[in-house]
């Protein structure tokens, strides 16, 4: 006789929507740098987890050497990213922008290799990670524990979106971005130069996916080939979103996490990838627009 399948507890539920709500800090605020450069250059960066991954060994080795906090880390992995985002930018992006989709998508996609498989030469394929001692501390409510690191890492990644959402909104620069992002034309009549946004975009996105990939060694492996997961989650978020929206992509960001972790708790784990990609195929059949479809803003 067939035993009834056990459904799980509320208190399971809880656990993974909070911790599905941790995790989204982190997916969104990768998703943001994309969404940010697409909003603003219309160039679909195939390289952006590779800049967290970057990030992510900067913050091993620092840890290794020197003792420095992952999360202290990361705002050198900003700093890092965002100045080889800059090099990239003027140096090859801003070279082709203009060309057919195909150049930009080969361009990125050769970044990506370039950087993907000279970490591979550099350092190997072993995993790297760091132990803060804040590694293994909960904080319970009733039963439901809230890991430590990950009101940190979620915490640093509000604090990063909250400065992102005050620099667009309240600094001069931050407002011609979005008008860039809008209408270049018209921006550029306002007297906004459209070539330095775009290399102010790139640096701003892949220095956003650097800051958070100084936070994901807190929690996470690093290795070369870190970036692709979170890279594709980041094109879900910000389909989901709504391409060029960044609060598209900020709440895109929270809905995967939760979504994953909760799915986890009635499939395996190794699974829960699964979930977000078959969001991602519905929003493509039904509102490919996505839920907040527009420019960054």
């Amino acid at each position: 006789m067939a035993l009834p399948l056990a459904l799980p507890s509320w208190h399971l539920i809880v656990q993974a929507i909070i911790s599905g709500l941790l995790i989204g800090c982190i997916y969104a605020l990768i998703a943001l740098g994309l969404a940010l450069i697409w909003g603003v250059m219309e160039v679909v960066n195939f390289a952006h987890g590779e800049f967290l991954m970057i990030a992510g060994y900067l913050a091993c080795f620092l840890f290794a050497l020197y003792g420095i906090d992952p999360v202290l880390s990361a705002f050198l992995g900003f700093v890092v990213a965002g100045l080889i985002g800059l090099a990239v930018q003027k140096g090859i992006i801003e070279k082709v922008l203009g060309s057919p989709p195909i150049v930009t998508i080969l361009v990125t996609f050769s970044i990506l290799l370039i950087l993907r498989y000279g970490a591979l030469a550099a350092f190997g394929p072993e995993v790297t990670t760091t132990h803060p001692w804040y590694g293994v501390k909960s904080i319970y409510l009733g039963s439901i524990a809230i890991p430590l690191v990950g009101l940190i890492y979620a915490g640093a990644s509000l604090a990063a979106t909250g400065a992102l959402y005050v620099f667009l909104t309240k600094t001069y620069t931050g407002i011609a971005l979005r008008a860039t992002a809008q209408n270049r034309i018209a921006a550029q009549l306002q007297g906004v130069d459209v070539k330095k946004m775009y290399t102010l975009a790139f640096a701003i996105g892949t220095a956003l996916t650097g800051f958070a990939g100084g936070l994901l060694a807190s929690f996470y492996y690093i290795y070369p080939e870190v970036g692709a997961r979170f890279c594709a989650l980041s094109f879900v978020i910000v389909v989901l979103g709504g391409f060029g929206s960044l609060p598209g992509a900020f709440i895109g960001g929270l809905i995967i996490g939760v979504a994953e972790e909760v799915a986890a708790v009635f499939i395996p784990p190794v699974m829960k990838d699964v979930v977000a990609f078959i969001i991602f195929i519905l929003i493509l059949l039904f509102k490919p627009t996505g839920l907040f479809g527009g420019r960054a803003s």
